[in-house]
């Protein structure tokens, strides 16, 4: 299988693959349950998995507030661009007689027997891992966040796998004595909810590497900052792009930080959207109205091969200040003016001053625009005007 081996990386290069890779079923046999291609393709015998890097340029303007939205357009093109790679090799697979499937890039979890929907989720599991799938095929390595981290780009990457019946070569992992990681944990430095522990660590077996990365705090942690629930960092001199506030200290205990977080998908207007990435992400990605709305990753985005280059980007974050939104759709750095006002959604949000004085306006709804911000801008232009602000805004 050499020859497809060959034909099937060409085809992912050639249409714009930054690196592919091979893995086998059996490799990834000693893996999380996740490792296991079977679930999605009972015939499933290879991997294949593929990368394309994230603009630097770009993702360094994001992380020090220069500029929010092209990151965020940077990753749509590239979610896109990693479709088009894995339907591709799917389509070609079929032809020549094998069973293949692209999997979803995101928002593809396994049942959970606890929840109904996924505003009740809480370990988010995905069908099949990309980044074990990298991982077994020599694309990257785990990094301290977990993040895969590849020689070339570090974490600036995003993946995409196929998974198919034909028993392809596959290639070796990266060996330890190459491994992109040098435990600087920038990551755990730069999470504004502190999901990435600095010292606690765990460990992970996959394609008989057994890699020691930080024990993190529950997934819903992640789900909090991420999602831009909460964007402030507890030094409070700094945030993701997120403009919203919980307004308290995020739980330590399990059990009670899954709650938060169930209450807080289940009053999010995202979960009501017509177009929903969580119910299909694939059909959100080439939606030309929808907008890929990213405000945190830093734990990635700061992770590029370079140690100093790595430590520029940790201050160009810690020094990045705090960000707002305009009733515009837009988000900004907040200024000395900027105000914390209560919204319906268990959230604060934070606004310059002044926006708050524009007065009410026709209803409309803002193509393009995360939900939240969407419904909060609306709340915001039919209940607040210059002459009640002051009494209206959150201590």
């Amino acid at each position: 299988m050499d020859s497809a081996k060959k034909r099937l990386k060409s085809l992912a290069a050639s249409l714009g693959a930054d690196l592919v890779g091979i893995t086998s079923r059996d490799i990834l046999a000693d893996g999380p349950p996740s490792a296991d291609p079977r679930y999605l393709l009972p015939s499933a015998n290879s991997v294949i998995s593929f990368a394309l890097s994230l603009d630097r340029d770009i993702t360094q303007d994001f992380i020090s507030k220069k500029k929010w939205r092209p990151h965020c357009d940077n990753r749509k093109a590239i979610a896109q661009s990693l479709y088009t790679i894995g339907e591709a090799l799917t389509e070609r697979l079929r032809s020549e007689g094998y069973e293949a499937v692209t999997v979803d890039l995101n928002n593809n979890y396994r049942p959970e027997e606890a929840a109904t929907d996924i505003s009740e989720m809480t370990e988010f599991h995905p069908d099949f891992s990309h980044r074990y799938g990298a991982l077994a095929a020599g694309i990257g390595r785990l990094g301290w966040s977990g993040n895969l981290l590849t020689r070339q780009y570090g974490a600036l990457v995003e993946l995409g796998s196929v998974l198919t019946s034909a028993a392809l070569t596959p290639d070796s992992p990266i060996a330890d004595e190459e491994h992109p990681c040098d435990r600087c944990k920038m990551c755990s430095l730069v999470c504004p909810v502190e999901m990435i522990q600095p010292k606690a660590s765990t460990r992970v077996t996959v394609a008989g590497i057994t890699e020691t990365i930080s024990r993190k705090r529950p997934n819903t942690c992640c789900w909090i900052g991420c999602t831009g629930y909460e964007g402030l960092a507890t030094s409070q001199t700094w945030s993701n792009w997120s403009p919203y506030r919980l307004g308290i200290t995020l739980p330590e205990e399990k059990k009670e930080l899954d709650a938060l977080c169930s209450r807080l998908q289940k009053t999010d207007p995202q979960m009501q959207d017509a177009v929903n990435s969580l119910d299909n992400y694939r059909q959100a990605v080439f939606d030309p109205d929808w907008f890929y709305y990213t405000v945190c990753g830093f734990c990635r985005s700061v992770c590029v091969p370079s140690r100093e280059d790595r430590l520029a980007n940790r201050k160009l974050i810690i020094n990045s200040g705090t960000a707002a939104l305009k009733l515009d759709g837009s988000h900004v750095v907040a200024g000395d003016n900027a105000v914390k006002v209560h919204t319906p959604f268990g959230l604060h949000v934070v606004v310059p001053r002044e926006e708050l004085s524009k007065g009410p306006e026709k209803t409309r709804k803002w193509a393009g625009q995360f939900p939240l911000d969407r419904e909060v801008i609306e709340y915001l232009r039919q209940h607040f005007n210059s002459a009640d602000t002051q009494s209206r805004v959150a201590d």
